[in-house]
């Protein structure tokens, strides 16, 4: 019984040890490939000089998180695989603690995570960001041309079009250069068959009155699109985490039972 104890507690906790390593790797790309919509709320913070409306810190310290939590599931797996392999007694007992401290701190996140609004969090700020949207400014040094091309950028990224659709560009108060046109140029870069527009084709786009259902053109809105992968994947995450927590469960079980065995 203690040898299987022991293996089970090894195995268990090299096998986290690698996802923790392929974790923190993931937390280093996304610091240094960061999404554009983070731009667009950073870059408008800095030029409104106002905190109030753009709560950056909310989507910038996600990627930080994820370094700090995975680089303690390092360690916290490493003393598990020397402790059990090592039958330590002390590493063992320090692994307990470190897990269960990790346990709370991830159900009491989990919970806090789960009732989080996305309309608040994502929906408003996108919003707003996109009433300062103007078209016809051409001067970097002009605070709202950060909108401009951050919200261009963003929708030429994601293959969106506006929060919702592309109908929240409908309007003449963004200043359309042409005048003729009804939404950004990054909404009509590249059309839903793969190929780049030409600069006629993007003007014919950006002219067009076809709705949030083109078949042409990639106007769905960015937060709608955002809402549905996080709808898409929630089982799969719930999935994954009620996995992780009972594997956390039952190797603080294995390790209490081997600091009890340990002489």
């Amino acid at each position: 019984m203690s040898s299987m104890v022991k293996y089970l507690l090894f195995v268990t906790n090299f096998l986290i040890f690698i996802l923790g390593l392929t974790v923190f790797g993931l937390g280093i790309w996304v610091l240094v490939d960061k999404p554009s919509f983070l731009t667009l709320f950073e870059e408008a913070q800095s030029v409104s000089g106002t905190t109030d409306s753009f709560n950056v810190e909310i989507y910038t310290s996600a990627a930080y998180i994820l370094l700090v939590v995975s680089f303690l599931v390092v360690l916290i797996s490493f003393f598990g695989c020397c402790g059990a392999i090592k039958e330590n007694k002390c590493m063992l007992g320090t692994y307990f603690t470190l897990i269960l401290a990790l346990f709370i701190v991830m159900v009491v996140g989990a919970v806090l995570g789960y009732s989080g609004d996305l309309d608040t969090t994502i929906k408003k700020p996108l919003k707003e960001a996109l009433s300062k949207y103007r078209d016809d400014v051409t001067v970097q040094t002009n605070p709202l041309f950060a909108y401009k091309a951050a919200w261009n950028e963003v929708q030429q990224e994601l293959k969106c079009c506006g929060v919702d659709n592309v109908q929240d560009w409908a309007g003449n108060d963004f200043n359309w250069t042409p005048s003729a046109a009804n939404k950004p140029l990054g909404c009509c870069m590249i059309n839903q068959e793969g190929a780049h527009l030409t600069e006629e084709e993007q003007l014919e786009c950006r002219k067009s009155a076809q709705g949030p259902e083109s078949t042409n053109y990639y106007f769905r809105g960015c937060y709608t699109m955002i809402k549905e992968r996080i709808e898409s994947n929630q089982n799969t995450v719930v999935g994954v985490a009620i996995g992780v927590v009972v594997v956390m469960f039952l190797n603080m079980l294995f390790s209490f039972a081997m600091c009890t065995m340990v002489k």
